[in-house]
């Protein structure tokens, strides 16, 4: 009877803690699903990386929550704030602005001390600017590449539009509308003639589409001023040409300047016949 009773306390008085990964919609506020209602209802804590973004949808979906701030300014202190909330046995939910946390966004190595605590983490997911972009270009969505934010200057950048020569797999990435033109008179500059398509406002009242290449896209485009939020789809090279280099060699020049083990594989993966993951093998200890 008595350990009845005190596995019946234990059932009660126990809770186990669960952190949330919540995609929020794009831009159309229908596209958000029950699931996501449920949780961000039931949820203990939620934190946002705009809170008021975040109580604007929570205003709309009638939920009545304090929401806590996690953005790229404060995520090392707020790491051990979230770990201390779970481990207390309380959930938790992080959203971002649009669409799913960590994607362009801050809180992987959140993600990562969750997972070494042994905290719960499920991700309730939704509308993606990026699968919808991809769907709509027309290109192939066999095999296809996430790069982020096209850099915006340096050796970076340089790396960036080098490693669009000889593209192997459609390529998917974002930008700013304020650097949009100079972003396609870089691909004229480095001579890429892939079919693009530039998705504008994705789910939202003005969503627009524009399809071309670099040349065409900025004769229609040059002239307008461009505003919200651009995803640009490049289709991968009809005959795409595998360079003869010494990936090796193309590494440690890579490395000199401080790009991440992670980015100079996929980069070399595209012009080499080498995988990103075998090339990272090779150059994880260097």
């Amino acid at each position: 009877m008595l350990i009845a009773l005190l596995h019946l306390a234990n059932k009660t008085f126990s809770k186990l803690s669960t952190f949330y990964i919540c995609a929020t919609p794009i831009g159309n506020l229908d596209d958000i699903s029950k699931r996501l209602i449920d949780t961000l209802s039931n949820v203990d804590e939620i934190f946002a990386e705009d809170t008021r973004r975040a109580n604007k949808l929570l205003s709309h979906l009638g939920i009545k929550k304090s929401v806590h701030s996690y953005f790229l300014g404060n995520e090392n202190k707020k790491i051990n704030e979230i770990l201390d909330i779970a481990k207390r046995g309380s959930s938790i939910a992080l959203i971002s602005d649009a669409g799913t946390p960590l994607v362009s966004d801050p809180g992987q190595e959140l993600i990562k001390v969750l997972i070494e605590n042994n905290i719960e983490i499920i991700s309730i997911p939704g509308p993606s600017s990026i699968l919808v972009s991809l769907t709509l270009s027309g290109f192939d969505t066999d095999k296809f590449e996430f790069h982020g934010f096209i850099p915006k200057s340096g050796k970076k950048r340089e790396i960036f539009f080098t490693s669009l020569k000889g593209l192997r797999n459609t390529l998917i990435c974002f930008t700013s509308p304020k650097r949009l033109i100079k972003d396609l008179n870089e691909f004229i500059n480095y001579e890429i003639e892939n079919e693009i398509v530039i998705c504008r406002e994705m789910t939202k009242k003005f969503e627009t589409i524009y399809r071309g290449n670099a040349s065409s896209l900025l004769d229609e485009l040059n002239e307008l001023n461009i505003k919200g939020e651009i995803t640009i789809v490049i289709s991968k090279s009809d005959n795409p040409e595998t360079l003869n280099i010494d990936v090796q060699k193309a590494a440690d020049s890579l490395l000199a300047f401080d790009v991440p083990k992670r980015e100079i594989a996929k980069i070399l993966s595209t012009v080499s016949t080498f995988g990103a993951n075998e090339i990272y093998e090779k150059i994880k200890d260097s």
